[in-house]
């Protein structure tokens, strides 16, 4: 399975580390690329990082899945470029898995993708969302195509819950037991 990751500057920082090392943890390969026209973002806590690649060297149909970390640079910087309207609808458009977390399902939600899915959102952000049922209460939810999760909290189940999405809940708890340094 091949993952694509999209960032801008203010990414919340545990959102992108901790679900990504949950899949690279299950041997997954995630390309990091950046939507800022250089390869350094820089996180809500202001750590500088090094991505992978700008958005325009990206093949999207080399990918299997999308993940949009959230954080201010959701809301902030991702909302107001174009170019990630477009990845979003490649990604929607040819029936592949979109998952975010925290604001950054609200991306996918204001396109309308919603409409008759289950969906959570950091709260506040379901009012800009075309739409969906709003489960406010859920930490992760799966829907479809689509994987949200609510918030920073749950980022390692969100890795856990793509696991599951490709590979079954045996192999997502084998990987969970793992990670809590379970055999």
């Amino acid at each position: 399975m091949k993952g694509l990751v999209i960032v801008g500057d203010l990414f919340e920082d545990t959102e992108l580390i901790g679900t990504i090392d949950v899949l690279l943890r299950h041997n997954e390969s995630i390309t990091i690329a950046s939507m800022m026209k250089r390869k350094e973002v820089i996180s809500k806590c202001g750590i500088k990082m090094n991505v992978d690649a700008l958005i325009e060297e990206i093949n999207l149909q080399d990918y299997d899945f999308l993940f949009i970390p959230g954080g201010p640079g959701s809301f902030k910087i991702l909302a107001n470029i174009k170019e990630v309207d477009d990845v979003i609808d490649y990604f929607v458009n040819h029936n592949k898995l979109v998952t975010a977390i925290c604001a950054a399902p609200m991306l996918i939600g204001r396109r309308g993708y919603f409409k008759g899915q289950n969906y959570t959102v950091h709260p506040g952000f379901e009012q800009n969302i075309v739409g969906g049922n709003y489960l406010r209460d859920q930490g992760v939810v799966v829907s479809n195509k689509f994987i949200t999760a609510k918030s920073m909290y749950y980022s390692i189940e969100l890795g856990l819950k793509i696991i599951e999405y490709y590979y079954g809940q045996k192999e997502s708890e084998k990987l969970r037991l793992s990670l809590q340094g379970e055999k």
